[in-house]
């Protein structure tokens, strides 16, 4: 696929006035291909290029694959990365593999988004730190205890989703976007143990009673209970671990 991609992008962009780069993001990126996977492209493009073609988006098939591209300025590029608040892009763009870039500006720009500022990480571990424990333990809680099993349901669902992307950055990596977030898991150095059956048990309703959601917020619980310490460890402020709620957040990462 890697060599598709490049022998396209030789072809079509290589020559064309106005293109400064083109970068491979997606499955093919990192190596997750099957028979269905496409190539996606990312051209990077002089302003006044981007001007004639940046609102459409590419496509074209070539041998036998479908490519798929889209139109970004290098300032547009670096505005997506540089306040370091989108973690999903964060990680598209770290995993990217330049296909041209002949004056080295996207490498170079590149290389300054590989892993968090300490300050950023710290700030990134409370943002999902509060979002989790928002969603499950407490609003999880407080539906069950209503007996509202649906809304209970919904939190805890939510809740994963801010309690995995928290693992990642614990691991000091960049969220990836959900299609390979769970493959990507598998990947880190450092999970709560049986996360992934825990994961499980907290996502699948076998019975709509509010005993088995008990159960569920037990797991919860005890999943709070252990990051606490890591989080502590990390170096966030005890009061702001166990007291979430008292302070403000920035922003709602994007997961």
């Amino acid at each position: 696929m890697l060599h598709i991609a490049k022998d396209f992008v030789k072809m079509k962009f290589e020559k064309t006035n106005g293109v400064m780069g083109v970068l491979l993001v997606g499955s093919a990126s990192i190596g997750y291909m099957d028979v269905l996977s496409d190539i996606d492209l990312e051209v990077i493009s002089t302003d006044d290029l981007y001007s004639k073609v940046g609102e459409t988006c590419g496509s074209e098939q070539f041998s036998g694959v479908d490519i798929w591209w889209e139109w970004v300025t290098l300032e547009k590029l670096e505005n997506a990365l540089k306040y370091w608040k989108d973690d999903i892009d964060l990680w598209v763009y770290s995993r990217s593999k330049t296909l041209y870039d002949p004056k080295h500006r996207i490498e170079n720009l590149l290389a300054k988004y590989r892993q968090y500022p300490r300050k950023v990480w710290l700030e990134k571990l409370f943002l999902y730190w509060y979002f989790a424990t928002a969603n499950a333990p407490y609003d999880s809680g407080k539906a069950i205890q209503r007996n509202d099993l649906l809304l209970a349901q919904l939190y805890l669902s939510q809740a994963i989703e801010y309690y995995t992307a928290l693992i990642f950055v614990l691991n000091h990596s960049f969220v990836p976007y959900r299609k390979w977030r769970l493959r990507e898991l598998d990947k880190l150095a450092y999970k709560p143990e049986n996360y992934e059956e825990n994961m499980h048990k907290l996502l699948t309703v076998g019975s709509w009673t509010k005993k088995k959601f008990e159960d569920k917020q037990r797991i919860v619980n005890e999943l709070a209970g252990f990051l606490e310490k890591k989080l502590v460890g990390a170096g966030i402020a005890e009061e702001k671990v166990k007291n979430p709620w008292k302070f403000k957040v920035t922003y709602v990462p994007m997961i």
